[in-house]
């Protein structure tokens, strides 16, 4: 706070430290008592001053007060995040692990399937979990359905999250996740697929295609006994 002395004598008039402190009602009560009968008396300066240090006040809380919308902060964090320097996100997106792939477990014994079956995948990625549905569709496009969860929020917490399919530097397809965390993308198949998620902790990773998903199969010697005794391909036909 301003000292009582800080006032300027000159055309007795009180210094800018004093109104800010008038106006903020930290001033002393002889002080301010001074002050208002100073403003009492018609000085057309400081009232100018008193105005315009109350406006800027007045501006100064509706700022604090002021609060952006929830799904707004969470696309700018998300767009953030898909722009950060390209070590820092391979660094992140090491930490995405598969840690279930149904094309890697084996059929039942002596069953068949009549076509392709959807291919479900797990990862995980710290506290968060995305679950990934594909199959092919007609015209050589394929169906990307998945969902991200929170382990430590609700659902709402992962709504409006940026999610890209990518192969190489091409954006194939992109959308916004939906109020529980469901997402759908339909890009072109293809092999390798990128998937691009606009949270820090799980960053870009790689889809594997089905076949290169068949070859470490058949280099880990994965195979399942049917019920002939053949052996059948874990992958269901």
């Amino acid at each position: 706070m301003a000292d009582t002395d800080a006032r300027t004598r000159k055309d007795e008039h009180f210094t800018e430290e004093d109104w800010v402190d008038f106006v903020r009602e930290q001033a002393p009560p002889a002080r301010r008592a001074a002050l208002q009968q100073h403003l009492d008396g018609g000085c057309p300066r400081c009232t100018r001053t008193v105005r315009v240090w109350r406006d800027v006040l007045g501006a100064a809380q509706q700022e604090s007060a002021s609060r952006p919308p929830d799904a707004l902060v969470r696309q700018i964090r998300g767009t953030f995040a898909l722009r950060r320097p390209p070590r820092l996100r391979e660094t992140v997106a090491a930490r995405v692990a598969l840690v279930f792939d149904s094309l890697l477990q084996p059929s039942r014994a002596g069953v068949r399937s009549a076509g392709p079956s959807p291919r479900h995948l797990l990862y995980k990625a710290g506290r968060y979990t995305i679950k990934l549905r594909v199959e092919p569709t007609e015209a050589e496009r394929m169906t990307i359905a998945g969902q991200i969860l929170d382990d430590h929020q609700p659902p709402a917490a992962v709504q409006d999250i940026a999610v890209l399919v990518l192969r190489g530097g091409k954006t194939l397809d992109r959308t916004l996740t939906n109020q529980l965390g469901e997402f759908v993308l339909e890009p072109d198949a293809a092999g390798n697929l990128r998937l691009c998620v606009g949270v820090a902790e799980i960053g870009t990773f790689t889809v594997q295609a089905e076949d290169e998903a068949e070859t470490v199969l058949r280099t880990t010697g994965t195979r399942a006994l049917g019920a002939s005794g053949r052996r059948t391909r874990l992958r269901q036909r």
